[in-house]
């Protein structure tokens, strides 16, 4: 029997190649045989434009649908690089969640996610949640309905010390949520790793700092123009380049998905400890 699993990307910071990694990670799950939606949660949108897909849809058909107060269980699932892969489909986010941020502040906002996904459910396999950098109400609401996070972490100072925001926040959030379970981490992944002294040498360092605490770190993705071609191409990576080597390190977390969807062991320990 298989598991759907709701992995939030989140990230204390932005910049980190996190859109990137939802696209790219969609896509290689999608072509292990499973069905798979991304929730595009930002209202930077970004993902319209890694998909080549309309940059301003009708709220109704964006994931502030979902917060509105008036979800009737119409996700507007949208195919995306159909002609290479079956069972993708983005619900596309956008400016539109700006609006809804009034409803998410208020008591149960932050639930409206899950409710929607309890009363409304899916079939697919997997659910990304693309998240906005800010620890706000939205990723509160991924945090609330998800079952797994990937961290994506560039190896700078800005994006550590958003991390280790982020692991205070997601503490903190469990512990006033009640949330039992809380979502499992899947892992952390170093991304965007340039050939600079600095981001090599934290390269290095930061995996061992994360598996101490328990965490998995998956192996780490270098940055490649090919990434930006292939977004200005509004093609994955693998379409862009079949045999490109930063594809290896993101089959290695499609395959970890593909375990958790499957059932098999969960992910490593997950830290309630702040600081």
């Amino acid at each position: 029997m298989l598991n759907q699993m709701r992995l939030a990307i989140m990230t204390g910071a932005g910049g980190v190649g996190k859109t990137t990694l939802a696209a790219n990670l969609g896509f290689e799950v999608a072509r292990l045989g499973y069905k798979v939606a991304i929730f595009d949660l930002d209202p930077q949108g970004s993902l319209n434009v890694a998909c080549r897909l309309n940059k301003t849809p009708a709220p109704k058909a964006t994931t502030a649908w979902i917060y509105s107060g008036f979800f009737d269980g119409s996700y507007t699932l949208v195919p995306v690089w159909d002609q290479h892969i079956k069972e993708l489909e983005v619900f596309q986010g956008g400016s539109a969640l700006f609006k809804v941020m009034p409803n998410l502040a208020q008591a149960g906002g932050s639930h409206l996610l899950q409710e929607a996904l309890s009363e409304y459910p899916l079939t697919h396999d997997l659910i990304i949640f693309d998240c906005p950098a800010t620890l706000e109400q939205i990723p509160k609401s991924a945090l609330i309905a998800a079952t797994h996070l990937l961290v994506p972490l560039m190896p700078d100072a800005k994006a550590i010390d958003g991390t280790r925001v982020l692991l205070d926040w997601y503490a903190a959030n469990v512990q006033e949520l009640q949330l039992s379970p809380p979502p499992t981490f899947l892992g952390f992944v170093i991304n965007n790793v340039e050939d600079g002294a600095e981001h090599q040498r934290l390269s290095k360092e930061l995996p061992p700092r994360y598996e101490a605490r328990g965490y998995r770190v998956f192996p780490a993705i270098k940055h490649y123009t090919a990434f930006t071609n292939a977004w200005s191409e509004a093609v994955p990576l693998r379409v862009h380049r079949a045999t490109h080597p930063a594809l290896e390190p993101i089959e290695v977390i499609a395959k970890a998905i593909q375990q958790e969807i499957k059932g098999g062991k969960r992910g490593k320990a997950r830290s309630t400890r702040r600081g």
